[in-house]
């Protein structure tokens, strides 16, 4: 009587330990990961804005000396497709050429908004932010352009739709979370098979 007793005390002191442990275990990596996935979408939207200044640098380089097509679409179209960001250049604060569509057609004619005109015409300084685009939030880079003489005479942009970095992010966060979860039960199980073997076995 004594030892079946004693054999129970054994058994519930290994499941408390084994319970213990897992508890640790679990919340230990639920702070890991949504530290990492903090950490994560920091870097990736660092990473996005210079992925947009990097863009507006190549089309600059592009229109210095341009002596491509008279349809800049054209260009702009290629460094879309090569650096997967949209690209409009301005002519004063109106947008001439873009890559940026609605209803199937390209949105040109319209104006840069008050906000930013003063900034990058005005001040003649780049912006690198957020901004709101035909409804569409946009990470972007603004540059101003200037005539042989010096003078700001318009502005390119190159941009990437948040919508679009968020999803691309959210599926990366979706596999790392996949796979924080099989670690979990992984460790849970080795944790239980090292607690029995371990300090059940010996008590």
């Amino acid at each position: 009587m004594f030892i079946k007793m004693k054999n129970k005390r054994v058994k519930h002191l290994g499941r408390r330990i084994n319970a213990l442990m897992t508890c640790l275990q679990v919340i230990s990596m639920i702070l890991v990961v949504a530290l990492c996935i903090s950490m994560f979408y920091n870097l990736a939207m660092n990473l996005l804005r210079d992925r947009c200044v990097n863009a507006t640098n190549v089309l600059a380089y592009e229109l210095d000396g341009y002596v491509g097509p008279d349809d800049k679409n054209v260009t702009l179209d290629e460094l879309k497709d090569l650096l997967r960001c949209e690209f409009t250049i301005f002519e004063g604060d109106v947008r001439t050429y873009t890559t940026i569509q609605q209803n199937g057609e390209r949105v040109v004619g319209t104006k840069l908004s008050d906000e930013l005109a003063d900034i990058v015409l005005r001040q003649g300084q780049s912006y690198i932010g957020n901004a709101e685009i035909l409804g569409v939030e946009h990470i972007c880079s603004y540059v101003p352009t200037k005539d042989e003489n010096g003078q700001i005479n318009g502005l390119i942009f190159a941009g990437i739709s948040l919508q679009t970095a968020t999803e691309q992010i959210n599926e990366t966060v979706k596999m790392a979370c996949v796979v924080g979860i099989v670690a979990v039960i992984i460790s849970i199980i080795l944790m239980s098979v090292f607690v029995g073997r371990s300090v059940s076995g010996p008590l």
